[in-house]
């Protein structure tokens, strides 16, 4: 079963955008998808085919007060605006709804990766956890700490699931995978170093979720190791790593369109790579 992973990474993965407009423009079906933060929108958009969608909350949206700001923050406790983005945009009637019979029309099978606060622990939620004008999973797969309130679904609150499962090799191979498409945001021989992590776990959210802080702690060495098991499968022939070569200097929140275009086109080039793995 051929799957893709999209790690997220902010307003960086209009990377990840790219390279699914790419597989719509040529026919590139996975059979398995599962996303991390702003990968599980990008997601979202591929299945439902709507070629050209990413780009606009990437380059466009953020350029609003509404998207996210200390404005946002002052008002909601929360830096970025998660109910504007994922619910007024993309909600039937919103400026930019996801083609919601489109995308219950492709039965490709979905899994969107949050952290659960209280447990410090990923959480997998499943597309059938998406409903209509309910893009609630979304919202606490994207919901970075610090900067956010935890965002509650079901009474639980959750995290940016790159905190706890920033690489999900493991979730996409115990669900049947044999080949993946592993679409990174930074270039991948970057090491993630963990100061800034610790530091603002320990100011932040050590009190209230202890378990998340630790996580936290601990998430550069996550993501390394997971870089690392993608490397070696990539050996092996079983996984196909699509990353920037240079990233401008881009953090998760930048704000920067001529860049974010830049790397956009660095994902149109990359998924060339594509055609060679999958023999097309």
């Amino acid at each position: 079963m051929l799957g893709v992973i999209d790690v997220g990474g902010g307003l960086r993965d209009i990377f990840g955008a790219a390279i699914f407009d790419y597989c719509i423009d040529h026919n590139i079906n996975f059979e398995y998808g599962i996303g991390v933060s702003a990968g599980s929108a990008n997601i979202t958009a591929y299945i439902s085919r709507q070629k050209g969608r990413n780009i606009r909350f990437y380059a466009k949206y953020p350029l609003r007060p509404e998207y996210m700001g200390w404005k946002q923050y002052l008002r909601h406790r929360s830096f970025i605006n998660l109910d504007y983005i994922y619910g007024t945009l993309t909600n039937e009637g919103g400026e930019d709804p996801i083609d919601w019979r489109a995308f219950q029309a492709n039965p490709m099978p979905f899994k969107i990766v949050a952290s659960d606060a209280r447990t410090g622990r990923p959480h997998y939620f499943d597309r059938s956890d998406i409903k209509h004008n309910n893009f609630d999973p979304i919202k606490a797969s994207c919901c970075v700490p610090v900067v956010n309130q935890p965002y509650v679904v079901g009474g639980i609150p959750y995290y940016d699931g790159g905190v706890t499962d920033p690489v999900p090799i493991q979730k996409a191979l115990d669900d049947g995978c044999d080949r993946l498409i592993l679409i990174l945001t930074k270039p991948r021989d970057l090491i993630r170093t963990a100061e800034k992590d610790s530091r603002e776990a320990a100011l932040f959210l050590r009190h209230r979720y202890p378990a998340m802080a630790d996580a936290l702690c601990n998430r550069a060495k996550t993501y390394n190791d997971g870089v690392a098991y993608a490397k070696r499968l990539e050996q092996e022939g079983r996984l196909l790593i699509l990353a920037p070569s240079d990233i401008g200097g881009l953090k998760t929140l930048t704000i920067d369109p001529d860049m974010q275009m830049n790397l956009y086109h660095q994902g149109e080039a990359e998924a060339k790579k594509l055609d060679t793995f999958l023999g097309l």
